[in-house]
Parts: C-alpha cells; structure tokens; sequence
C-alpha cells in the first residue's frame, strides 16, 4: 500500500522565526477530502541537528496523543531536506485571541465561561500526564509551554492544548540542554525560575495564570522588561481578584490559589484534581455552561485581526492552488526515508527567518514579538542564578 498522500495547500496561516504553519486539504479517492494543518521547519534550520531531533521528538510525542482536548497529530513527512507535521485544523482562534478580544471590549472572560475551559485544559493535561506507553509505563509527560497561543478553541467551543514541543517526556531523544529555561517568561513556575526540578505541576501553575488573567482582564506576570517578569515570576505575589472582578468568589480564588501556589508541595497534586474542583465550583454557582457559550465567545474573537501576515508577501497567491506530495517518515537501517518534493523553490527564497537554539513548536510560529523564548545561558539563565545567589 502506497504512503503517498497529496495535499493542496490553501493558505499560509502564520511564520515565525522557526516553522510555518499551512491549511492544507488532504486529498483521497471517490472524493475524500479533509482540512489539515501543516507545520514545516524553515529550509534554513533544517540542517541543525539539535533542532531537527526536537522537531521529531515533537512529533513522536505528540503521536501518542490521542484525546479531545488535545491537537492530534496525524504524520510527519521530509521533503526538499525540511521536515514537517501535519495534525489536525483546528477552525477557531487560540486563547490569546479571546483574552485579547475581551479586554478591548473591557471586559473579563465571564466567570463561567473562564472556569468551563480551564476545565477542559485541566482533562487534556491530564491525559498527558497520566499517559502511559504499550508495555505501562509512565511516559512522563510534561508540556512546559501551557500559554493562552497554545490553547486553540474551535468555533465550536472544543478546546484543544497544542504544542508538545518544548515538553519534556521520558522518550525524548533530545536533552534538555543545561542553562536553558523553557516557557514563556509571564507563564514559568517559581522552580522553573529558580532552576530546580520540574514535573507536571509546572503546566498547573501555568493553567492557574491563565485562568486568572481570563478573570482579571490583565497579565498576572508581566513586568517593564523580560528580567523584571522574571522577578515577578520568582516572587509568585498574587494579587486578591475578588478586588479586580467583583464575580470572582471566595471558593474560585482559594482553588486560583492553591493552582498558582509558590510551593510546589501546596499546590494541586494532578490537573485531574483541579480541573475537578473546577467543575463541582461549577454545580455550586448554579450557571449553565457548555460548548455553545465558549462558542459565542470565540467567534466574536475571530472578528479581531489576529496573527496577520504581511500583506507585502504575495506567497498566498503562489501557493493556492498548489498541489503537494507527501510521502510518511520511515526509519530504516538507522536513517530517515527520502521524501517526495513538498515545497517549491520559490517558496523558500521567501522565507523570512531569525536563527534559533530550540523549536517552540506551533506556538512560535503564531506567537508575536512581545512574547520571547528565553536562549542562552549568557543570557536568561544567568540573570536567574543571579537571582538565586
């Protein structure tokens, strides 16, 4: 049975300084089509042996996940000496997009709406955490980059985590190279900071960030610089939000809190038991909500310009129509299958790239400026152990 898949491109969704992200249409026999997402490594990067390892250790990551709340992914290929993955089109807009879209209307996520989709962000980490591979052992699973661009919400109200590529799993090929921090700054644990050990409960206080932030209306950690978001994050000071949303009740916060505990061991032992916290905070407040609610609310996010591309590119125009091979990564005697050509030239010389020391994933692609990964150690990592001394 032949690999083979063909793929016609129908738009560039985002570049980053790291990978693009393409809408593509899978094409079967009798007609069988489907919406798919590619993401491609930029051609210059894909002769770096550390990052092209991440990028796979992504994708074979992310192949174990199987689970609504989480972005599948369905293959990864090679082609023209880049790699890329294709998962699954997820047609909404990411958190970020809703967080932002209500603070312009000045007005915070209702309270309901923001404890339904922390909710279901608490089932897909659980999953992740709690996986296990086929002979039942833990795979140890932890995602390290949970951010509002990470969250992608369908027009539909699902909620999916994506971006495994920063997570740190016990199949992972690639080392954890020492001195780097992983993250975004505004959404690391205290210990990531401090450079002590990090388990799951690292994307639990992420998760307690972000739900507070959907509920203030503003950023818990974000300071004038990069090195003062650190402090901040170091320090762990969080403001009362029952003074900043009168809706916020007293049960709500105490359960932000012990998610956004500063020590490790006061802090929810799993995502399972503080997504169910959240959802008997549910019952209690006697609110109605489902799918169709979050719905509402993305889809007035998607009417917000989010993630545009420059409208000076006309490389939409080259590609869309465009007809792609696609031909699955096989190992075989140690070394990788050839791929069929995915990508032409032209599309290349218009790539515009920064060069990097890790793959953010997804994320980087999406995620703007204002929201930088952290690099080397004569960089973050220093000021963190000045920090500690």
């Amino acid at each position: 049975m032949s690999e083979q898949q063909r793929y016609r491109v129908l738009k560039r969704l985002a570049s980053g300084g790291m990978a693009e992200v393409f809408v593509a249409e899978s094409a079967g026999i009798e007609g069988f089509k489907k919406q798919v997402a590619i993401k491609r490594v930029l051609p210059q990067l894909s002769q770096k042996k550390q990052f092209i390892e991440m990028f796979l250790d992504e994708a074979r990551l992310s192949a174990h996940l199987s689970h609504s709340n989480v972005v599948s992914v369905f293959d990864i290929g090679v082609g023209d000496g880049t790699y890329f993955i294709v998962m699954e089109f997820v047609d909404g807009a990411d958190l970020k997009a809703v967080m932002e879209h209500h603070k312009k209307i000045d007005r915070p996520v209702p309270v309901e709406v923001a404890v339904f989709i922390a909710a279901k962000i608490c089932q897909g980490l659980a999953y992740a955490h709690e996986l296990e591979n086929l002979e039942g052992e833990p795979l140890k699973i932890v995602h390290r980059d949970i951010t509002p661009a990470n969250v992608l919400i369908t027009k539909y109200g699902e909620v999916k985590i994506v971006d495994f590529g920063l997570a740190k799993a016990s199949s992972q090929l690639a080392e954890s190279d020492a001195g780097v921090i992983k993250g975004k700054f505004g959404y690391l644990a205290p210990e990531t900071v401090l450079e002590q050990g990090v388990d799951h409960r690292v994307d639990i206080f992420a998760l307690g960030i972000i739900l507070w932030e959907m509920l203030a209306g503003r950023r818990l950690f974000l300071g004038d610089t990069d090195f003062a978001t650190v402090k901040l994050v170091r320090e762990a000071n969080i403001p009362a939000l029952s003074k900043i949303n009168a809706a916020v009740s007293r049960e709500l916060e105490q359960i932000i809190g012990r998610a956004l505990a500063r020590d490790q061991g006061t802090r929810y032992h799993s995502a399972r038991d503080f997504g169910r916290d959240l959802t008997r905070l549910l019952f209690k407040l006697g609110r109605a909500v489902n799918e169709d609610d979050v719905a509402k609310t993305v889809r007035a996010a998607m009417g917000v310009p989010h993630h545009a591309v420059d409208g000076t590119q006309k490389i939409a125009d080259l590609i869309d129509l465009m007809l792609l091979e696609f031909k699955s990564l096989t190992k075989d005697g140690g070394g990788t299958t050839p791929g069929l050509s995915i990508f032409p030239e032209p599309m290349s010389d218009r790539a515009h790239a920064s060069d990097a020391t890790e793959l953010g994933g997804l994320a980087d692609a999406l995620e703007g400026p204002d929201d930088p990964l952290p690099t080397e150690e004569s960089g973050v990592a220093g000021w963190f152990r000045g920090l500690v001394r």
